[in-house]
């Protein structure tokens, strides 16, 4: 018979699903509890909130030792719209893009743009691919306030990618979007979409991480009695040698 495992791997980042999917002898209830556990798992695999994509998305283009930074406005500077602000964002990264280019660097990114809430006070937080010499450049490219901080991102069981993306989102979550149907983040072009894989697997075959990957999340197997599915979330180890081809890719590009 079989089961379908559908899996997304984005960058270190890997969610896979198995489930129970319905046979042509099935009798009609089997076929509805299997259409059950299937539908369930694939929910788990495509889960349509905004902070969960993200999460995705920065797992597939970002790693460690890539940067955090939020940059805010002094007095002066401080726009009075939220588009304003985004106006300003886009000049600052026009900017750093082609300073980059310039000294044959590409550049990726997501920003959001928070402070839009009453009482709030409008600034960015951004993700940026690191080349080794940002903050200087950045300080000197960000006019608006000399308020700059920039981390160092490191990925780990205690600091995962949903925790970024959830505080990224954590504004629009609470307060609501800004305009209905809006994006709350914005990526730079020409980043990695990871696209699920599906294949057909054994009955007997289960769902495991590799020994070296830290578990972030496990569910089942939920079984419903003719048909059931696992779900798991798992973070693959670090490997800077990877890091650095596809920075070194990058730079083709």
């Amino acid at each position: 018979m079989g089961k379908t495992m559908r899996q997304i791997r984005a960058g270190r980042l890997v969610t896979a699903v198995i489930y129970s999917t319905p046979a042509s002898g099935d009798p009609p209830k089997a076929r509805r509890q299997k259409m059950k556990a299937s539908t369930a798992a694939r929910e788990r695999l495509n889960a349509r909130t905004s902070f969960q994509k993200l999460e995705r998305t920065l797992a597939a283009n970002f790693d460690n030792g890539d940067l955090f930074v939020a940059l805010t406005y002094d007095d002066k500077h401080l726009p009075d719209s939220r588009d304003k602000a985004v106006r300003r964002m886009r000049s600052f990264l026009a900017k750093l893009k082609a300073s980059r280019k310039a000294r044959g660097e590409g550049l990726r990114y997501i920003y959001v743009t928070e402070g839009c809430h009453p009482g709030g006070r409008l600034h960015h937080h951004l993700v940026l691919d690191s080349t080794g010499q940002d903050l200087e450049e950045i300080r000197r490219l960000w006019i608006y306030g000399d308020d700059v901080e920039v981390q160092r991102l490191t990925f780990h069981q205690g600091y995962t990618y949903e925790d970024l993306a959830s505080y990224l989102t954590k504004e629009p979550r609470e307060w609501g979007h800004p305009q209905v149907g809006e994006r709350t983040w914005t990526p730079s072009l020409g980043l990695a979409r990871p696209e699920p894989e599906t294949e057909t697997v054994p009955d007997y075959l289960t769902l495991t991480a590799p020994p070296d990957a830290v578990v972030l999340v496990r569910e089942g197997p939920v079984v419903n009695g003719y048909g059931e599915f696992t779900w798991i979330k798992y973070m693959l180890p670090y490997q800077p040698s990877q890091r650095r081809r596809a920075r070194r890719r990058r730079k083709r590009e």
